[in-house]
């Protein structure tokens, strides 16, 4: 049986390229806490935001109707009892949210999700009222490239990539205006062939198969999908227009004041640079942080002399014709990174929101904006990381005696420590030679300078040719006993696929579809089960 919980590992040991907010609000340092509130994202300071976003006032009814429907007409009838709870005045949510990736996207995505479910069932436990988990698909997102390819292992361990080529480019435009084409049939037949053969396979492929068909949208396959794998998990489409209604304020304000959440951020942002840290978001003087649908593609919105303008197409509106456009179509308007925290926490009652490592750290630069557009913050919970040891990968770590920091570096150097291992007496024997070397030749460049002095730069010269030459040649008998057992190498690369893929992360570099059909359904309980969501650090779970 394996351990109930999972070893967890410090980040600093992985090599992660964190920030140094990040870790610093992980580890719970004072010097974080103008920036992110110090109370920290134990269950206590998730209990006390709870309370503050459940007596803020919000429109509960729209919302819950909104998404109810969303989840009914996915045929997801758990998640639309959950959604019906928001209703209840006392309720708060969970909230987590992710890019509309390709079956699914990377396995983070979905420790976010059962790290969400596990939040706000612990939290509902202490509360004794209603606790609703949502994940919000970005579905106004319009960054294809990042969302089109994913990677899982195949039968041989092999790191094989599925890349999404649609008969024509979608340039500019969002997720929820992508309508996948014919080509995704093929594609997903490349994704059976890709899967290595497990008792779950067929069921997954067939689930795979009915979100992500000919005719659906991206955002609306990739909700489909997290359904189907987590009935109680309410999955929220951004592009919902009665869902932008419930946000349209905070957009309004942004419009109407020309941007004050670029102001605060860019003060923000010089406080941290104040305090040791570097700006976690860009922030472009002279735009707003709202997108609108315009000329077939999501725009950004600049500043003009007497309203806005829409980049790339030069259109310009006055303040007012802005403001009346996003009255009737808010449909097509949508926020940017900086602002969209607040769109989602001025229609939801969130006590709690997990995020990624760049997530948790926006809010520094937005903290003084919810104060300014008059919302409570949410507790912020960093998400698992999380990396799944399966058997076979397990037996390899321990036959070798590794642990996954080994496994971060260049590969060619935990094989030529094996080979040094296995074969000591010849390192041994190029050690001499070395020493060898530095001592006789030290002695004839001793002798030759006391003849001549000027004989010492020729002896010091002959002595590195020396060395040179015993380097090249210990390089070449490297390399011949590494050959000697290929097995052992390729295990350890297999190994290494399996668990740190190109030298990143699993949890980013495979997909979370392999994992799901190649460890059957039930590996989500366990996972949830097992994820600490309150971990300061990388977890290892053994499967």
């Amino acid at each position: 049986m394996p351990d109930p919980l999972a070893e967890v590992v410090p980040f600093e040991a992985l090599h992660q390229p964190l920030s140094p907010l990040f870790l610093d609000y992980l580890a719970g340092r004072p010097r974080v806490a103008p920036f992110l509130d110090g109370a920290g994202f134990g269950l206590d300071a998730l209990l006390e935001a709870a309370q503050t976003s459940a007596a803020h006032p919000r429109p509960r009814e729209t919302v819950a109707a909104a998404l109810v429907r969303q989840q009914e007409q996915r045929g997801a009838q758990r998640a639309a009892a959950r959604a019906r709870e928001l209703a209840d005045p006392e309720a708060v949510a969970v909230v987590t949210g992710q890019q509309a990736g390709l079956f699914g996207g990377p396995m983070f995505v979905l420790y976010k999700a059962l790290a969400t479910l596990e939040i706000a069932r612990r939290l509902a436990g202490q509360r004794r009222r209603p606790v609703v988990p949502v994940f919000w698909v970005a579905a106004d997102d319009h960054d294809f490239a990042e969302v089109r390819s994913v990677c899982l292992l195949d039968g041989s361990g092999t790191i094989r990539p599925l890349r999404y080529e649609p008969r024509h480019e979608p340039v500019g435009q969002p997720a929820f205006r992508i309508v996948l084409d014919d080509t995704v049939t093929r594609l997903v037949e490349e994704l059976g062939e890709a899967l290595p053969p497990s008792p779950s396979r067929d069921e997954m492929l067939g689930v795979v198969a009915e979100c992500y068909r000919s005719g659906e949208t991206l955002s609306g396959a990739f909700a489909r999908l997290l359904s189907r794998l987590l009935p109680e998990l309410v999955v929220l489409e951004s592009s919902d227009p009665a869902l932008k209604s419930a946000s349209s304020p905070v957009l309004t304000r942004e419009l109407k004041e020309a941007s004050p959440s670029s102001r605060l951020a860019l003060e923000a942002g010089q406080a941290l640079l104040e305090a040791g840290y570097h700006q976690q978001v860009p922030v472009r003087e002279g735009f707003l942080n709202l997108f609108v649908l315009a000329g077939g593609e999501r725009r950004a919105l600049g500043l003009s002399e007497d309203g806005v303008e829409i980049r790339g197409l030069g259109t310009r509106w006055t303040t007012a014709e802005a403001l009346h456009q996003l009255e009737t179509e808010p449909g097509l308007w949508s926020p940017n990174a900086l602002l969209r925290p607040l769109a989602q926490d001025a229609m939801l009652p969130t006590a709690a929101y997990v995020g990624g490592p760049a997530e948790i750290a926006y809010h520094a630069q937005i903290r003084m904006a919810y104060e300014h557009f008059g919302l409570p913050r949410p507790g912020l919970v960093p998400r698992p990381s999380v990396t799944v040891v399966g058997p076979s990968a397990a037996r390899a770590l321990e036959a070798e005696g590794l642990t996954l920091p080994d496994l971060t570096g260049d590969p060619e150097a935990v094989v030529a420590r094996w080979a040094r291992e296995t074969y000591p007496d010849v390192e041994t024997a190029f050690a001499q030679a070395r020493g060898s070397i530095e001592r006789e030749m030290g002695e004839v460049e001793e002798r030759l300078a006391a003849v001549d002095p000027t004989l010492r730069a020729a002896a010091v010269s002959a002595r590195g040719r020396a060395l040179h030459q015993v380097e090249g040649l210990h390089e070449k008998a490297m390399r011949a006993l590494k050959k000697r057992d290929q097995g052992r190498v390729a295990r350890l690369r297999r190994t290494r696929d399996a668990l740190f893929p190109g030298g990143s992360l699993q949890e980013r570099g495979l997909g979370l579809l392999g994992l799901v059909a190649r460890h059957g359904p039930g590996v989500l309980a366990e996972l949830q089960e097992r994820v600490d969501p309150f971990a300061r650090g990388h977890q290892v779970v053994r499967l």
